[in-house]
């Protein structure tokens, strides 16, 4: 939608430049330095929308091949970021797990060492109590 009102103001533009050249056609005089001539005002007029028309072109696509060239390295250092930043995830996220792995295993060897001295317990207290 934003370039459709681009080219629509484009096209206003130049519908104005043509008509206020058409309405201004009377010859005039242009003196180069080297040279005198003598033209009509339309070719004048038209002539000085075209070059602008250039020189705006030119200066707009340098600039956005500069935009694009920087936006390519910000994209490819938002890469790299992101890469760093997932490794650096993997490798917390790794060590998280041994350790609760770890803690997981001490508690349950913690519980079955527990267990076994009551069953030992409970079997002590039994055989004494049949005696």
């Amino acid at each position: 939608m934003k370039n459709q009102w681009r080219i629509v103001a484009g096209l206003i533009l130049t519908l104005l430049i043509v008509i206020f050249a058409v309405l201004n056609n009377s010859p005039v005089s242009i003196n180069f330095a080297f040279t005198k001539v003598t033209i009509p005002l339309i070719v004048v007029i038209i002539g000085a929308a075209f070059i602008g028309a250039i020189i705006v072109s030119l200066v707009s696509t340098g600039t956005l091949w500069q935009q694009k060239r920087e936006n390519k390295k910000l994209m490819q250092q938002v890469n790299e970021l992101q890469s760093t930043m997932n490794e650096q995830v993997e490798a917390k996220r790794a060590a998280l797990d041994r350790e609760f792995n770890n803690k997981l295993a001490e508690v349950r060897a913690n519980s079955t060492a527990s267990s076994n001295e009551e069953t030992k317990t409970t079997t002590s207290s039994d055989s004494l109590s049949e005696k």
